[in-house]
């Protein structure tokens, strides 16, 4: 009689990471060896896109599978109800010890004391910092334990909506980059590793679903000087623009540097990823656990004249890593070309667990596309943000195709075999009425499939 041993799951989660910032995934000029080494021994996905452009419906999208307006959250400030069907949530009745270490985002962070309790959402463990350094929250706690002469190095300005005393000791634009001021084994990457790590080591004998909520590479651009001493700034590529496009008027050789510090924050987070990986190896627990690594929207970097993310859709917000390594149960080295969603990753999560998938769960499990068995690929990618009773914009993306409405009727086309940096717009161009056409009827197609579908009925009338 064949057994089923329920995998441990791992997420390896960050925060504003580029498609394009791995070395495995065609970046000659990064170092990411660790990531490098698990996709090698798993599978790399090339078209990853997130449902939202921004943290927090984006978070809540993929860890409960369900598109942001059915949550309800299609922008920043809308916290996550206590209620919410998460996947974790899911896999606790099967006997998973769950927990999530650092970023989480499902509630506000600009209007609150952190240091006082915050919700659990159902986690066993929930050691919370959704920003590095800016506030009194478990990071700097653990700071202080560590070494508390060393708390004013790990600090960052306080956002701009913090509603509290501010702090401003260190800048936290993309565009303005610094080096970390603390230790190495002080940063809150550092902080990230070393947390998953003790709590999985006080928890090995129940099956895990843990996730590590890296912050960066979001601003601020902070890395360690042995990161920022790998790269050369003058290597690196200008941004994707046209003409004109430009934020605050920055110099070609600060946006070369802008990029540099960003990849040497993305090589930080890899060599944390790396401690991870190497406990879970030590333990004995690599061979059980399904490990995943994405991001919740990634970094425009200059491209397009922006920094950050935000609406509409362009790939470099919408366009993630994805990377998943279960040794036995996923082709080591795998390249993986169909269009996946992030909805669709807690529908797989649940297929290798053995759960089935409620039919609230909007996504669908890519699981049978790894394993050779039938699988009906995407046509598309939905995308949606709204600021309430303000500006909306939706998106649709084909591997040949992008375009994106907003409740003003404005439209933008791109044809990505001809223009794969988005950098003119078709849709008025009487040449593609045709593809403009089939990619209106594709938007309102995914529009109404993502909608919300309940309450059900609970009788005839």
């Amino acid at each position: 009689m064949t057994s089923f041993s329920r995998p441990n799951v791992l997420l390896l989660y960050t925060d504003q990471q580029r498609w394009d910032t791995l070395r495995a995934g065609g970046n000659p000029l990064i170092h990411t060896p660790n990531l490098d080494r698990l996709a090698a021994s798993g599978a790399l996905f090339e078209h990853c896109y997130v449902n939202s452009p921004v943290c927090m419906p984006s978070r809540q999208s993929m860890l409960t599978g369900q598109y942001p307006n059915v949550v309800g959250c299609m922008t920043n400030g809308i916290p996550l109800p206590e209620t919410a069907m998460t996947i974790h949530k899911l896999l606790r009745p099967y006997g998973y010890f769950t927990a999530n270490l650092g970023k989480l985002h499902f509630w506000n962070h600009s209007d609150r004391d952190h240091r006082d309790p915050h919700p659990d959402y159902g986690f066993d463990a929930l050691v919370l910092s959704d920003e590095p350094g800016c506030y009194d929250d478990a990071y700097l706690k653990w700071v202080e334990r560590l070494a508390p002469d060393q708390v004013d190095n790990c600090r960052c300005n306080t956002p701009p909506a913090w509603a509290g005393p501010p702090v401003d000791v260190h800048p936290r634009e993309t565009y303005a980059p610094y080096v970390f001021a603390g230790r190495e084994d002080l940063t809150h990457t550092a902080f990230v590793a070393a947390e998953t790590v003790r709590v999985l080591g006080e928890s090995r004998n129940r099956p895990f679903f843990a996730i590590a909520g890296f912050y960066a590479p979001h601003a601020p651009v902070n890395p360690p000087q042995r990161f920022v001493d790998m790269y050369d700034p003058a290597a690196m590529p200008l941004p994707k623009r046209n003409q004109g496009e430009n934020v605050a008027d920055i110099s070609e050789e600060q946006w070369r540097k802008v990029k540099a510090y960003y990849y040497a924050l993305i090589t930080h987070v890899d060599d944390q990823v790396g401690r991870i990986l190497r406990f879970l190896d030590e333990s004995g627990l690599a061979e059980n656990t399904l490990v995943i690594f994405t991001s919740d929207h990634g970094e425009h970097l200059g491209d397009h004249g922006r920094v950050g993310k935000g609406p509409f859709g362009y790939d470099s917000c919408i366009r993630v890593p994805l990377l998943l390594s279960y040794p036995g149960h996923i082709e080591a080295g795998a390249r993986v070309d169909h269009l996946i969603e992030h909805v669709d990753l807690a529908p797989t999560i649940l297929d290798y667990c053995g759960v089935q998938q409620p039919q609230a769960l909007q996504g669908r499990s890519f699981r049978p596309a790894l394993a050779g068995d039938d699988y009906q690929a995407r046509k598309s990618i939905y995308l949606e943000w709204r600021e309430p009773y303000g500006l909306s914009w939706k998106t649709v993306r084909t591997k040949s195709y992008k375009y994106s409405r907003n409740n003003r009727g404005e439209e933008i086309l791109y044809d990505l075999e001809s223009d794969p940096d988005e950098l003119t717009n078709l849709a008025a161009a009487e040449s593609q009425r045709e593809a403009l056409h089939a990619m209106r009827d594709e938007l309102l197609n995914r529009w109404f499939t993502a909608e919300r579908q309940w309450p059900t009925r609970s009788a005839a009338y």
